[in-house]
């Protein structure tokens, strides 16, 4: 075992910081199949985020199997519900920013974007990409360039480049 990347997570001192900002919030509108869910959780596991929300007309009939099997045990661990669009508004602070993930006309870079610390990510459909209803719901719209031919990520790989690049930038 390489105990050298034990090290180097270690002398950067994330869980410190970690320990200073506010939790991110994570919000999946109508994920298609458990196991991108499950991936999702398991990101929610990695960042420590506040809560998960899925909205989702069908993700209460996903096998919970298929969830839990991508998940890696982030089902018991994290703080997630599934829940009707009319709904979310409830489950987020008002202090919250919103930012969705999505290549629209006004979206910015990523990598130009200053992240706010009380951040709650909108991350859309695997196909149809986020509802309107909820993209107007977004503080900012965000982007992630892609050089190569294929021009889209799959959702959970998304998420994780924003979740690491708030992080990233939360421990300047």
């Amino acid at each position: 075992m390489n105990t050298n990347s034990h090290k180097l997570f270690k002398d950067m001192q994330l869980h410190e910081t970690y320990e200073k900002v506010y939790k991110p919030i994570i919000i999946a509108d109508q994920i298609r199949t458990p196991e991108n869910m499950g991936s999702i959780l398991r990101l929610a596991g990695n960042i420590g985020a506040g809560k998960t929300l899925f909205v989702s007309n069908v993700a209460h009939t996903f096998k919970n199997y298929k969830i839990s099997k991508t998940a890696s045990g982030a089902t018991n661990k994290v703080d997630w519900k599934i829940i009707k669009k009319e709904d979310l508004t409830n489950y987020l602070p008002e202090d919250y920013n919103i930012v969705a993930l999505e290549t629209t006309i006004d979206a910015e870079d990523i990598y130009q974007f200053q992240f706010p610390e009380k951040i709650a990510f909108i991350i859309g459909n695997e196909v149809a990409g986020i509802s309107e209803d909820l993209l107007n719901l977004a503080h900012h719209k965000v982007l992630i360039p892609i050089p190569g031919p294929i021009s889209s990520l799959n959702v959970s790989h998304a998420l994780s480049i924003a979740l690491f690049e708030w992080l990233r930038q939360m421990a300047k």
